[in-house]
């Protein structure tokens, strides 16, 4: 199953900014040290800032290990030193829009180049918990805040020179999802696959709607599935258990999304659904217009107050 499952080796320039949600553990993990590894810049957007520190230290000393055992078979005069990978923390709490806005307003205070937002973070709710402002936990964390998010970096990313993108690490699950504006925030039913599946359709609708109105098009957006990843997470949905057999490690999962931000080949090139490495088409569903209007509608309308005046400089409403 994961035997075409790979990326091109490609040389990323060191001052090339990659954020990555939920790079802490993961498939956003092995997609941060990937990166890093081929030169990136990338910055862990992570809730729990003791785990993200833990997480870069491991990752240079992985890093390490692997460079001194290739570096072992080459004679003693072409060695070199490891160098050391270029992967910072930055706090964000997704599950919080006064959180979220601390940290966007915390990057934009760096004045710094964005190059590629990999929103990667995602949760299981397994029983229904709103947040502080009103919204299922999974809906928030997975789809609003993300959202969020990317409105406000774009003016950055289409700033930041060539070559910009936007990468949500979407599922397959999203087969099973349903836009309904008269429950989407759960107030008649929950399920928790109905939750997952829902949060993951509603980022490739919203992928969809970006690509149609994003004024500056040389930001690309895409969606990725990255195969049935064995965590503790997907074990708590049904057909996460269902798959357990075809469930691969983090680092094969991350291929997916490792491809989607760094692979030259897909330069310019926007609104694509990754799966297993490859192209593929999304059902019709999450592509009526009409239907993604009615979520883009609800989703400004829920995220208004915390949207840059300039927001229509960049999308046209």
């Amino acid at each position: 199953m994961g035997s075409n499952l790979s990326f091109p080796e490609v040389e990323i320039a060191p001052d090339r900014t990659y954020i990555v949600t939920g790079g802490n553990s993961g498939i956003g993990y092995y997609s941060a040290k990937e990166i890093a590894r081929m030169g990136g810049h990338v910055i862990l957007a992570c809730r729990n800032m003791s785990k993200a520190e833990t997480a870069i230290q491991q990752m240079q000393e992985e890093y390490e290990k692997e460079f001194k055992e290739k570096q072992a078979k080459l004679p003693e005069t072409e060695r070199m030193e490891p160098k050391k990978l270029n992967v910072e923390k930055m706090e964000l709490d997704l599950a919080s829009f006064e959180k979220t806005m601390k940290f966007i307003e915390e990057f934009k205070a760096r004045n710094c180049p964005l190059h590629v937002l990999i929103c990667n973070a995602g949760i299981i709710m397994k029983t229904k918990e709103m947040t502080e402002d009103g919204y299922e936990t999974g809906l928030q964390a997975n789809y609003l805040s993300h959202l969020l998010i990317i409105l406000h970096f774009l003016p950055i990313l289409q700033q930041s020179g060539d070559d910009c993108r936007i990468v949500q690490t979407s599922s397959l699950a999203y087969r099973f999802g349903k836009l309904d504006i008269n429950n989407i925030n759960y107030e008649q039913s929950f399920g928790t696959t109905s939750s997952y599946s829902n949060s993951k359709l509603y980022q490739i609708i919203s992928m969809y709607w970006l690509t149609r109105h994003v004024k500056d098009k040389s930001v690309t957006i895409t969606s990725v599935h990255p195969g049935f990843v064995k965590t503790q997470m997907t074990q708590t949905i049904t057909f996460g258990r269902v798959f357990s057999a075809f469930t691969r490690n983090g680092y094969a999962g991350a291929t997916t999304t490792i491809k989607a931000a760094t692979d030259p080949t897909y330069k310019g090139e926007t609104g694509l659904f990754f799966s297993n490495c490859k192209i593929e088409s999304t059902t019709s569903y999450p592509k009526n217009i009409e239907r993604q209007d009615e979520l883009m509608k609800y989703s400004f309308q829920v995220l208004d107050k915390y949207l840059p005046h300039d927001v229509k400089q960049y999308v046209d409403m």
